[in-house]
């Protein structure tokens, strides 16, 4: 009887730290918390996106490309008619800019800040470019490259949405209606 006692109590001892390691995690982070929440609200936006798109004529395989692009303008119409109050600000909250602009502050201030900024100039940053949300992104502008070391710290993009930067804005863009969808006003450096 002693001896199932002291293996009890070696069990006991044995399991403590197990839930006071489990009681001791640490919360999630500001970042993981923001960058969720701006997941979800891509997710969201995305059903939109999709439910328009199935409301449209479905697009044929084509070579015209008169046929392609007056698919997109109907698309970023029909978009931005069921968005009608979208304003800057509602995929990118203000804690989610936040979180987006300590991010991209850290990875410019960083060791691959120079590689970053020559990235960027390759792909001729705009300015003077004047980013509205539902706003159409003109076709004849190059879209700068967002550099790969900056890409691996934010929140994965679906393929129908990508991150654009424009002057020293970072604008979401819908790949396929060719609109702005939301952006932060001086993200970059």
């Amino acid at each position: 009887m002693a001896a199932s006692a002291v293996i009890f109590l070696i069990g006991l001892v044995g399991s403590v730290p197990v839930v006071a390691g489990a009681l001791q995690a640490p919360p999630p982070s500001q970042e993981s918390q923001a960058f969720d929440e701006f997941t979800q609200r891509v997710k969201e936006y995305l059903k939109l996106h999709k439910t328009v798109e199935r409301s449209l004529p479905r697009l044929k395989t084509t070579k015209h490309g008169k046929t392609i692009i007056d698919h997109q303008h109907a698309l970023a119409q029909k978009i931005a008619e069921a968005r009608s109050n979208a304003k800057q600000g509602d995929i990118f909250t203000p804690e989610i800019s936040e979180q987006f602009r300590r991010v991209i502050r850290t990875k410019f201030h960083g060791a691959a800040a120079h590689n970053m900024r020559r990235t960027m100039q390759q792909g001729e940053p705009l300015t003077n470019v004047q980013l509205i949300v539902n706003g159409a992104y003109p076709g004849n502008l190059p879209r700068t490259t967002v550099p790969p070391t900056l890409l691996l710290n934010l929140p994965q993009l679906p393929r129908e949405v990508a991150y654009h930067i424009v002057g020293h804005d970072l604008a979401l863009f819908d790949t396929e209606a060719r609109i702005v969808i939301d952006f932060i006003a001086g993200a970059i450096p």
